[in-house]
């Protein structure tokens, strides 16, 4: 038996800045298809399992010779479905049965069901090889769903094989070490698709990994976590292992992730981040408007002084690379002077600006769904999503959203701009990285740095000379890395004209005469299916909040939020109550209990006399449809 495993091609942008890059960088892509290596890993050995990177072998089409194959499985996010149903199309029309799972499936999993011949819903550690035991038999469903969150350390290391020979292809390697995240941002679905507890692999497994992938030839590995420091305990008896195993390389690799503001707290973990040589972290910032963050329930940002947290963490030779996003509703036309302005204060080298983006399942989704303020985009940009917001702004219009993020964008990319920001970071760092140096051949690397500088505009050639400079003289133990962040910026200018020529053909498209916006409608968040069901549940579900809770008066609240909550992701669509929504909806009775048991209050106990009345469950419904018309 043989398998094919493809990754969709999942970034058009950076693939065609590829094709202009390819005189500085033989990257054809941004990181190794993690998902294809860690399913090809579940797969037992008596089947051959082969992946199918898009961006690296190509796009399939009719004309794509892939072999023999008794089965295709496709991974992906949502913004990668369309792509995902054209090679669906090619592959069954051959006659061969085509599975398909990812983020992107458990998000949307109606938009997949005509297309694919199996879905796998939720995290497949434990569902794909009961598929595999069930497709031997000939006997397998049509959707396989994990409700339950697996247990991330029986989670095998991921099997490479026939990747390895394309690692020159790949910008970055990755590595997973934990899913999950305790935080509820409005315009988020991590909570939905991993959970809010941290689950982690085994430390062994993890560096494991990395051994593999320095084997193989990567210097560069992103720690691909949704918070990495979301268990601080097991990350730091992680970083006090890796730090040596780095340092045991003959080129220590340089590491990424993702983590939360928070880390400019803990001095003892930015140290270990440091020296195990983590050249950048992504943060969600957000914004510098402190109403946007409270709307976006970004508790952590708005709490604190955003500046000076960037600038403690980056004085440990740690760059931010914040991820910055422009349409919030408390956002005006002002909002872009104040992210250039906060970004230059900052001095963040290479920050990620977006707009604002209602996905699908997210509590942002919903509220604006309801208040007719997401947009239809149909088929036409859902290859290539990138730039192009789906939502109706609060404060501006939607050409006025678009064209201030363009000239935002060519502020903040402008190299005057980025000088300024990385020589800021430079100069800013106040304790050097214990970190073994390189051991390559810096005079062959300063050969060929020279002949990449000839090839530049003056503007980018002399910042980038400026920049040099001013690294030696302030630390030069931080050469490799700026010029990291200089490719950076390199790609990222590449990267711009196309897009802003996208924003600019988008925004004369709804100005012209013919434009119909289409607005997704409200749907019905209470079914009436639901509506039986909860009649059925409610008093168990009364009973259980109302014994849990010291404050027996916040009773009716809690149910509120817990319902709330439940029908803003299961609502659409809802039959019956199955096995997994009876999960979920105990997740949410734990979280609410919990975050009641936070309060600083004293016991107080009221007796429930109507606990059980069918009117107390009208009045509870009733709020909660309120609640979901008010979001």
């Amino acid at each position: 038996m043989k398998i094919l495993l493809v990754s969709p091609n999942q970034d058009i942008e950076f693939a065609e800045s590829s094709k202009v890059m390819k005189q500085y960088s033989k990257t054809k892509t941004l990181m190794m298809p993690l998902p294809l290596a860690t399913i090809a890993a579940l797969t037992p050995d008596d089947i051959e399992v082969k992946l199918w990177d898009e961006p690296v072998h190509g796009l399939i089409d009719e004309n794509t010779e892939l072999g023999e194959y008794d089965l295709v499985g496709i991974s992906i996010y949502v913004s990668h479905v369309n792509r995902a149903k054209r090679i669906s199309r090619v592959i069954r029309q051959r006659g061969i049965p085509v599975v398909i799972g990812g983020p992107g499936v458990s998000t949307v999993p109606d938009q997949c069901r005509e297309d694919f011949d199996v879905l796998f819903i939720g995290e497949a550690e434990l569902t794909w090889p009961q598929f595999i035991k069930d497709w031997k038999k000939g006997i397998f469903k049509k959707e396989y769903r994990q409700i339950s969150k697996p247990d991330l350390s029986l989670a095998p290391i991921p099997r490479w094989k026939n990747i390895k020979d394309n690692i020159a292809d790949y910008y970055s390697g990755a590595v997973q070490t934990t899913r999950g995240c305790p935080f509820d941002c409005e315009f988020c679905d991590v909570i939905y698709l991993f959970g809010r507890r941290s689950r982690h692999k085994q430390i062994e497994k993890i560096l494991q990994e990395v051994k593999n992938l320095e084997n193989m030839g990567m210097r560069r590995i992103f720690f691909s976590d949704d918070n990495f420091i979301g268990n601080r305990k097991f990350i730091k008896e992680l970083l006090k292992q890796l730090v040596p195993l780095n340092n045991s390389f003959e080129d220590p690799c340089i590491f990424g992730t993702q983590v939360t503001i928070n880390v400019a707290q803990d001095e003892e973990l930015l140290t270990l981040l440091a020296d195990a040589n983590f050249g950048s972290v992504l943060i969600g910032v957000e914004s510098p408007n402190r109403e946007s963050l409270k709307e976006a329930n970004k508790v952590l940002n708005y709490k604190t002084n955003l500046v000076e947290d960037l600038k403690r963490i980056q004085s440990f030779g740690i760059s931010v690379a914040a991820s910055m996003i422009v349409g919030f509703d408390h956002d005006d036309t002002s909002i872009f002077d104040q992210h250039f302005e906060f970004l230059q204060e900052s001095c963040v080298p290479n920050p990620q600006m977006f707009m604002l983006h209602a996905h699908r399942g997210t509590k942002l989704w919903a509220r604006l769904v309801n208040e007719e303020r997401v947009i239809n985009m149909g088929d036409k940009y859902a290859e290539n999503p990138i730039g192009i917001t789906n939502i109706i702004p609060k404060k501006m219009t939607r050409a006025e959203l678009m064209e201030g993020y363009s000239n935002l964008l060519s502020k903040m990319r402008d190299w005057e701009s980025f000088s300024a920001r990385i020589k800021g970071f430079v100069s800013g760092i106040t304790r050097k990285p214990n970190v073994t140096p390189v051991k390559r051949d810096m005079g062959m690397a300063r050969g060929k740095f020279q002949e990449f500088l000839a090839s530049l505009e003056d503007d980018s050639r002399c910042a980038i000379v400026d920049i040099i400079q001013h690294t030696f003289m302030i630390a030069p133990f931080m050469l490799e890395k700026v010029i990291e962040m200089i490719g950076r910026q390199l790609r990222a200018t590449v990267m711009l004209p196309p897009l802003k020529e996208k924003l600019k053909k988008q925004i004369e498209h709804e100005q012209s005469d013919d434009f119909k916006m289409e607005i997704e409608q409200a749907q019905n968040f209470i079914p009436d299916n639901f509506k039986t069901t909860y009649k059925t549940i409610f008093q168990g579900l009364y009973q259980q909040v109302s014994d849990s809770l010291p404050d027996k008066t916040q009773t009716e609240e809690v149910l509120i939020s817990i319902v709330t909550d439940f029908l803003i992701r299961w609502g659409q669509g809802f039959d019956r109550m199955e096995k997994y929504h009876h999960t979920y909806l105990q997740e949410l009775v734990e979280k609410a209990l919990e975050k009641e048991a936070e309060k600083d209050i004293s016991v107080i106990d009221t007796p429930a006399d109507n606990f059980s009345s069918n009117l107390l469950a009208d009045e509870v419904l009733n709020a909660v449809d309120l609640q979901l018309r008010s979001l």
